[in-house]
């Protein structure tokens, strides 16, 4: 009797956690997640949280949902924790494999069924977040290092795995074949206006960014909007016609700016085809901006360096500026890291566009270099325009003699910082040089800095440098200003 009144107290409990996992608020399915998860029953739990994990609405913040649960179920049992902590540690560095063997895992405890096809950008996201659990503590040891289970940054580094491998899965679903086709035809009618303006028009620029700056519809399917109308940007990059053409490459480097790189190999193949075809200015510098992305996101096998030193040659300032930019970090550490260095030199010594000076130096103050000679050359470079009458060329020299503690360094910025609107990047270049390792602010240059900094933050300064359509507008220049301030502060 007493068996039978326990199994229907259980059977009544399972009922109504099973309801509040289905209930239409966050906190509520988050509650009934972690009390299923403390149930007792796992062989009940485990299936019932790993289903509502799958169908768990889309939320900015995975943490504080049904995941939460479903990372105490499964730390439970210590057959199930060391199965877990098992596929993660044996995967750290195999995006792939990783997700094969978590879908694998979640179906086997009767979740649903595992993709067949893991797709690169799937793999491209998982990546991301394996990356950043090895920041985490996870070893290919896994996390014994971090204390035993039941302690807390164990727990922590457990659950922070189990979540951001079910986001990663919820990010990579689908979009039906309704959502797809009304998707393609929206981008293919913004596309046919835009096709009627000149290339670099601001009419035709204007709707380029409406067609990549998706609006925010608090969707689990963004990712797979944007790989879909990066797919249709592609296949205009193949076009026969040369407008069309130019036209799919445009699209493609704002779909890349707006929203991350996605299709990493095919962007790369199309972008290989394009630049072996002898591109015009206009299609070369976004084929240039494509591929500094792609390699910042995920350095390239066989950079087209010798693409971009050409282009440091051209008559196009875009296409210049482009290629200066691209550089950093594409040619550091490589067999023509000196070309590089020289290169931008030249255009930063005598190129008539100031925009490309001021790309050549921001490159040059950024480049990390390997050799020490080419390190000191530009170093060089950079200090030869110390009085250049271009502000940002002269912030970016001063920020390299920060870097350096070139003597004298801080007074050249307090200088500058006593013009009632001094350039941003003086600011900039200073907060940079607050985050570098083993910063030191002499002690009487402190106060000093610190109040023309508290005079600019007063003034209305961020109101009048910003740029509201551009970096920096003027909550960026008041977040900096109040960053720097609270480092320098502190600093010792």
């Amino acid at each position: 009797m007493f068996k039978k009144r326990r199994e229907r107290k259980q059977a009544e409990l399972h009922e109504e956690l099973a309801g509040a996992l289905r209930e239409p608020d966050a906190a509520v399915r988050a509650k009934a997640a972690l009390d299923a998860a403390e149930a007792g029953d796992l062989g009940w739990a485990l299936p019932e949280l790993a289903a509502a994990v799958a169908r768990e609405p889309w939320t900015d913040d995975f943490h504080e949902t049904v995941v939460d649960g479903f990372a105490a179920a499964l730390r439970r049992d210590a057959a199930i924790r060391e199965r877990t902590e098992r596929i993660v540690a044996e995967h750290l560095t195999d995006p792939e494999g990783f997700v094969r063997a978590w879908t694998g895992f979640v179906a086997e405890l009767g979740g649903p069924p595992a993709p067949r096809d893991i797709g690169e950008d799937l793999c491209d996201d998982m990546r991301e977040r394996l990356t950043y659990l090895r920041g985490e503590g996870w070893t290919a040891e896994g996390i014994d290092r971090l204390g035993r289970p039941g302690t807390f940054l164990r727990d922590l580094a457990f659950d922070l795995a189990v979540m951001l491998a079910s986001l990663v899965v919820r990010r990579s679903e689908p979009l039906s074949d309704e959502e797809a086709e009304r998707l393609r035809g929206a981008m293919r009618a913004r596309l046919a206006q835009a096709a009627r303006f000149a290339p670099g028009s601001t009419d035709r620029v204007d709707i380029l960014v409406t067609v990549a700056d998706l609006p925010a519809e608090d969707s689990w399917t963004e990712r797979a909007q944007v790989g879909l109308l990066i797919d249709e940007a592609l296949e205009l990059c193949g076009d026969a016609d040369p407008d069309r053409r130019t036209l799919g490459v445009e699209t493609l480097s704002d779909l890349l700016l707006f929203n991350g790189v996605q299709r990493y190999g095919a962007v790369r193949a199309a972008l290989d085809r394009l630049a072996a075809a002898a591109p015009g200015a206009r299609v070369l510098g976004e084929v240039l901006r494509c591929y500094d992305w792609l390699h910042a996101h995920k350095p390239l096998a066989e950079p087209p360096l010798a693409l971009f030193l050409d282009a440091l040659r051209h008559p196009d300032a875009e296409v210049r500026k482009a290629a200066a930019e691209g550089l950093v970090p594409m040619a550091e550490g490589s067999p023509v890291e000196r070309e590089a260095v020289h290169g931008l030199t030249g255009l930063l010594d005598g190129d008539v566009e100031v925009g490309v000076r001021v790309s050549a130096a921001r490159t040059l103050a950024n480049l990390d270099c390997a050799e020490e000679g080419n390190e000191r050359d530009a170093a060089a470079a950079l200090e030869r325009h110390a009085g250049s009458p271009v502000p940002a060329v002269r912030a970016l020299s001063l920020g390299a003699a920060l870097a350096r503690n070139v003597p004298g360094a801080y007074d050249r910025l307090l200088h500058e910082l006593e013009s009632p609107d001094p350039h941003w990047e003086f600011v900039s270049v200073c907060a940079n040089a607050s985050m570098s390792e083993g910063f030191r602010l002499p002690d009487e240059v402190r106060p000093r800095l610190v109040a023309r900094l508290e005079a600019l933050e007063s003034s209305g300064w961020t109101d009048r440098l910003a740029d509201p359509g551009d970096y920096p507008d003027a909550d960026d220049l008041t977040e900096m200003v109040s960053k720097l301030l609270e480092r320098l502060r502190t600093a010792r």
